[in-house]
């Protein structure tokens, strides 16, 4: 019984182990008929704001944040921001999803000796809890649009580079996030080529 429980225990810390640790999982979209590597300037679209959204997710320390982190990706990879969106090759914004969910913070395990002078000794049954928190899991998601149309051209996304109620809000974090996704940009073709 004890090795059963040994295993069980090594099976949840090998499937909740790599949950802590995570890299981004960035994605991409785009269409396939736009000549990415034509872009050269980009006008800064701001994201509509949603009555009713939450405000974790829509703020303005959060926009200020998003708005530096892009932009200073954008500026080093050689795009520059126009001040007009007629002259610009791309217009590009960003929108953050919420999820509301738990967080698993350890495990916590228990069993005991029995048994005595007439019983003889031996392992009674243990038992596991997990200690749980309420979280929320963000996405980041990148949207750069045809400046004519505003129709989508391109879009990436990755989970877990928001803070929103941490007390670190994880600016280095969001500036490594937003480097993943748009290190994906443009597709198929590198600035430095």
């Amino acid at each position: 019984m004890r090795a059963r429980l040994g295993l069980c225990l090594i099976g949840l810390v090998l499937v909740l182990g790599p949950l802590g640790c995570r890299t981004f999982d960035v994605r991409t979209d785009f269409d396939s008929d736009v000549a990415f590597d034509r872009f050269e300037t980009y006008f800064w679209l701001e994201p509509p704001e949603v009555e009713g959204a939450d405000p974790f997710a829509d703020n303005a320390l959060l926009r200020k944040r998003l708005r530096v982190a892009i932009e200073a990706e954008l500026d080093e990879r050689g795009y520059r921001r126009v001040e007009s969106k007629e002259s610009a090759d791309f217009l590009v914004s960003y929108g953050v999803v919420l999820e509301e969910g738990y967080k698993v913070n350890g495990v916590s395990t228990a069993g005991g000796a029995y048994g005595g002078r007439y019983f003889g000794y031996g392992y009674g049954a243990g038992f596991a809890t997990a200690n749980m928190r309420p979280s929320q899991e963000s996405t980041l998601i990148i949207d750069l649009l045809d400046p004519r149309s505003e129709d989508l051209v391109w879009r990436g996304w990755a989970d877990g580079i928001v803070r929103t109620r941490d007390k670190d809000r994880g600016e280095e974090r969001l500036r490594k996030g937003v480097h993943s996704i748009l290190e994906a940009f443009p597709p198929g073709f590198s600035k430095s080529d």
